[in-house]
């Protein structure tokens, strides 16, 4: 900046009135009232003349100093130049000696200083002034920062943890009351150690004091087991994020935390739904081997071993649907009847009957039944009640306790369908609902040909699980 730019920049030094005079009286306002303050002196000075022996000047420093502190740094210049010959044509018109020359210097000259000390205290609070405006500035724009930043952590999905050097709690969110247990009063100015099992908080002594000298983002618990403690001294799994917020003395480290326990869970059953499929792959394949021997031995041509094969693996493939809905951890016989009725128009009234109370048997159990009721439904379909428009279906079952044993009684009844006689050689199917029901049900199965339609009568004993 040149010495002409600080000389306007400093002439341009406002009063503090300037604006309000300005606002009132136009731009020029300030110096009206500059030479009102000056005739005002000259007037003041004539009046005290009698009293008066030299001092001509006297009257005009306060109005130079009134002139300057309301109207600015200008002003009070013009009010010094207005002063200075106001006292020469007023005051001395008849003459100017050079004594009085000396008087209107010095006057001149400490008056200039007058405007000069009033100037720098005026620009002085002009700056502080900004300051203090500014500093409300950055408060409200702190402030709006922290809340964010409170909003932020509050909201945030994890648990968040801040600490300091000394792995002490500074900071927690709402998430981490809720996670651990402790209200947020407990956590603050505790160790980190209040949150960790004991066995990992030898582990843990000095980690952030090294993580602070390498801050690095770090993702802890991922492939290790790491855990937390509730304030109940429950322990889950967990996983950690560090990360460093600068500042004095080293910074905070803010730790985010999440609560892995349902994705453990997610993966220990995934694991052991793979091994289960394995398993009931084989049982499945060995199904099918026993059915694909024994459908072959009792078949006299090719087209009845290829109609009674895919009835009865049809009837597999529907147990097994109705365990995947289930996620194999089971079936209720309720949707196993519906499954093997299902092709023959289940949810007709008048021609079912499915009634019993809710019970859910184990996988094989559940594949066992249900094949045992597809091997009833085609027979129904072939030559019993299901074969004939106005033939009935009813499969009902209750739970009974004979000793302390829970046993299901399941009973299968047809009426409406051809007149049943007498039963020839027992065939396939008959053996594979009486085999089946022993060896995969520990139960027994009754089948009894009357007249009306058959019926069978299936018991066994409910497993633990089962109950």
């Amino acid at each position: 900046m040149t010495w002409a730019q600080r000389l306007v920049s400093t002439l341009s030094q406002k009063g503090q009135f300037s604006d309000w005079v300005s606002s009132r009286a136009g731009p020029l306002g300030v110096y009206v009232v500059t030479v009102v303050l000056v005739g005002v002196a000259l007037a003041l000075r004539l009046y005290l003349t009698p009293w008066l022996i030299g001092a001509q000047f006297i009257t005009f420093f306060p109005a130079v100093i009134i002139a300057t502190l309301v109207c600015g740094t200008a002003p009070g210049v013009i009010s010094v130049v207005l002063s200075a010959l106001a006292a020469r044509y007023f005051l001395e018109p008849g003459g100017f000696n050079i004594q009085e020359a000396y008087s209107l210097a010095f006057f001149i000259a400490v008056a200039l200083m007058d405007v000069a000390v009033i100037s720098l205290l005026l620009a002085t609070n002009a700056a502080l002034k900004a300051s203090v405006a500014r500093i409300e500035d950055l408060n409200v724009g702190l402030a709006v920062s922290e809340a964010r930043f409170r909003n932020l952590l509050e909201n945030a999905p994890d648990a968040m943890v801040i600490v300091d050097g000394l792995e002490r709690i500074v900071l927690v969110n709402a998430e981490a009351e809720r996670m651990f247990g402790y209200r947020r009063s407990e956590m603050l100015g505790q160790g980190m150690d209040l949150l960790m099992p004991k066995r990992f908080q030898g582990e843990h002594v000095g980690r952030i004091g090294s993580f602070i000298a390498d801050p690095r983002i770090r993702r802890m618990g991922y492939g290790r087991d790491l855990y937390g403690r509730r304030r109940d001294g429950s322990e889950f799994p967990i996983e950690t994020n560090l990360s460093l917020l600068s500042g004095e003395s080293g910074g905070l480290v803010a730790s985010a935390i999440r609560d892995i326990t349902a994705r453990r869970e997610a993966e220990e059953r995934q694991s052991l739904l793979i091994r289960e499929l394995n398993h009931r792959v084989k049982n499945a394949l060995a199904s099918v081997q026993a059915i694909v021997s024994h459908t072959l031995t009792n078949s006299r041509t090719p087209e009845a071993f290829s109609a009674a094969l895919t009835t009865r693996l049809g009837a597999l493939s529907q147990s097994h649907d109705v365990l995947t809905r289930n996620d194999w951890i089971g079936a209720e016989v309720r949707d196993l009847v519906q499954e093997q009725l299902g092709p023959y128009g289940e949810g007709d009234d008048r021609r079912f009957r499915i009634e019993g109370p809710p019970v859910r048997l184990t996988p094989n159990r559940a594949i066992t039944l249900g094949m045992v009721l597809g091997e009833l439904a085609t027979n129904a379909a072939k030559y019993g009640a299901l074969s004939v428009e106005q033939g009935t279906v009813a499969v009902e079952w209750e739970v009974r306790d004979e000793a302390g044993h829970p046993r299901l009684g399941l009973t299968w009844t047809e009426r409406g369908g051809p007149r049943v006689g007498p039963p020839g050689p027992r065939g396939f199917g008959t053996r594979l609902i009486e085999r089946s029901v022993t060896s995969g049900l520990a139960g027994s199965a009754q089948l009894a040909f009357e007249p009306q339609g058959l019926v069978c009568q299936i018991e066994f004993e409910l497993q633990v699980s089962e109950t």
